[in-house]
């Protein structure tokens, strides 16, 4: 028996948390609604949201509005299983909390860098309270980039940004962001190595996958959008992929252009990523992989497979959410709005 991890308990709850995961049936209920309201109302009753919905009171709220709530609600999920783990596997879980985080760390900076007000922003953040920074109220009071930076010392972020060169802050925005996230996924990452063999293989295995699917949207936008060099592209691709190695991220980088650059990444992949030709559908087809993969995972309960795939599933499942409702918003029909779904409609 695992000292850090009562799986009997942990995924025994799990198992009642996925029955409150939205059914097909339901999914199908809320494509039919004209208004974003009907969707508000309908999580308002729906057990699971309606006690984070409870403290917004209103029905009027906005796209932005719902994407804060349900992070929160993630964020809250998290921090209930936290509860059921000790030690090692304590730290792997909090660190998950870390995304979150630094969604938050990002929209200060990025409204540091914008020049604009700092004053109502705390409305938007989606940390944990609990296990978050100490130091909101510091970063919230800075006047630039060199100050946001020094607010942070002390923290695992302040080692990754302070290294920063000249080059670098003058594109500071983008170039914090990329160091912010590849920290994120070295420490998941770095915490999973932690656990007892079985588990830290699942929890790898897993976040690896997660790490493919990121490098593969990264390099292919940055190829197509991005004026950055092949070198640069290659420096911001995440390490510790499950296919992706390093020499396939290389050659990737590369890529002579965009066609030869698809044919590679579905070969190594094996999963056809561009299926859909509209560069809309990929964050889609992304999702509908991981979400797959985290069902597959999720049949072992003397592991922690299964506290991982909620995780990955809940994230899916609010991502759908938003991009539901932002269809809705548009007006898109039943048909369209399938394709933008993970979830079958």
């Amino acid at each position: 028996m695992n000292p850090f991890a009562s799986y009997r308990a942990i995924n025994t709850k799990l198992h009642a948390k996925k029955r409150i995961l939205l059914s097909k049936n339901e999914w199908h209920k809320i494509a039919q609604y004209q208004e974003v309201s009907e969707v508000i109302g309908f999580l308002k009753k729906r057990t699971g949201y309606k006690e984070q919905m409870a403290l917004y009171p209103s029905s009027d709220l906005h796209r932005l509005d719902l994407e804060v709530i349900l992070d929160r609600y993630c964020v809250e999920e998290i921090e209930t299983m936290l509860h059921y783990f000790s030690g090692s596997y304590k730290e792997f879980f909090k660190t998950f909390l870390m995304e979150y985080e630094i969604s938050d760390l990002c929209l200060i900076l990025r409204t540091i860098s914008r020049e604009d007000e700092l004053k109502d922003i705390a409305k938007l953040f989606v940390h944990s309270e609990k296990w978050g920074l100490a130091q909101y109220h510091k970063l919230i009071g800075c006047k630039n980039v060199a100050q946001f930076v020094e607010a942070l010392r002390g923290t695992c972020y302040y080692s990754a940004l302070k290294t920063m060169s000249v080059d670098d802050m003058v594109k500071r925005e983008f170039h914090m962001e990329m160091k912010l996230y590849v920290l994120f996924y070295n420490e998941l990452i770095e915490k999973a190595s932690r656990l007892k063999p079985k588990d830290a293989l699942l929890a790898k295995k897993m976040i690896g996958v997660k790490i493919d699917f990121i490098n593969a949207g990264w390099i292919y936008r940055a190829l197509k959008y991005y004026d950055i060099s092949p070198e640069e592209i290659l420096i911001y691709s995440l390490p510790n992929g499950d296919k992706l190695s390093y020499s396939k991220l290389k050659k990737l980088s590369y890529s002579k252009n965009i066609e030869d650059y698809k044919m590679q990444v579905e070969k190594y992949l094996r999963y056809p990523l561009f299926k859909m030709k509209n560069d809309v559908f990929l964050d889609a087809m992304t999702d509908r992989y991981l979400y797959q993969f985290a069902c597959h995972m999720d049949q072992d309960d003397e592991s922690i497979a299964s506290s991982i795939a909620y995780i990955s599933l809940l994230g899916i499942e609010v991502n759908d959410l938003i991009t539901l409702t932002e269809g809705i918003r548009y007006k898109l029909g039943e048909g369209d709005l399938s394709r933008y779904l993970v979830h079958t409609i």
